[in-house]
């Protein structure tokens, strides 16, 4: 098999498996594909909107999904906050089974827990740039977390901030989690939706 064929099949596979949840045995289908409710909602939103600063790590947690027994660690996925757009669009950048895209905030927010972090001043302009430029790439599928040109979600928060996110050995090589990134000295917790019924 080709590789841009095996790179499609990965990507589809990830995206299906991504957007399973689990609802439980008393219903009666037990898997729903793409569910649309979450726990965070407007007024989370709103709470966030003036706290986030261009820079900030974002990460946040789906219940039921089937990928999170997959995902080692309590948290699910991340993304960097880059800012608001001329227009005022806040605008996170993350990669996903696609890539690395950028999505507005209030879409990166359609989740059940959230966390914003936030590393010291002097660190963040060239995260974000680093963020910008990595938009576009294609997903490590192989979480080989030495590859610059392609990246999963923690992978890329790794690349934006170096020398301040320290992973772990897993799985026989150096990866980086997003519980990993939480737990990262010098970064600061501004939010979390745990502790804002």
């Amino acid at each position: 098999m080709n590789q841009t064929v095996w790179y499609k099949f990965k990507k589809y596979i990830f995206r299906f498996i991504g957007d399973i949840k689990w609802t439980g045995v008393r219903h009666p289908l037990w898997f729903v594909i793409n569910a649309k409710t979450f726990q965070l909602k407007g007024k989370h939103y709103r709470k966030v909107e003036p706290l986030i600063k261009p820079g900030d790590i974002v990460i946040r947690r789906f219940e039921g999904y089937v990928d999170k027994w997959l995902i080692p660690g309590w948290w699910n996925h991340a993304g960097l906050y880059i800012g608001p757009t001329k227009d005022g669009e806040h605008k996170v950048v993350h990669a996903i089974s696609d890539g690395v895209i950028i999505e507005d905030l209030i879409d990166f927010m359609r989740t059940d827990h959230m966390i914003v972090l936030r590393a010291p001043c002097f660190y963040r302009g060239e995260a974000i740039e680093r963020a910008k430029k990595a938009v576009g790439s294609e997903y490590d599928f192989a979480f080989e977390f030495s590859n610059k040109l392609r990246f999963s979600c923690t992978e890329l928060i790794g690349h934006c901030y170096d020398t301040l996110i320290i992973g772990d050995i897993r799985f026989g090589r150096e990866t980086i989690i997003a519980d990993d990134i939480i737990n990262s000295p010098g970064l600061k917790v501004v939010w979390d939706s745990r502790k804002d019924g």
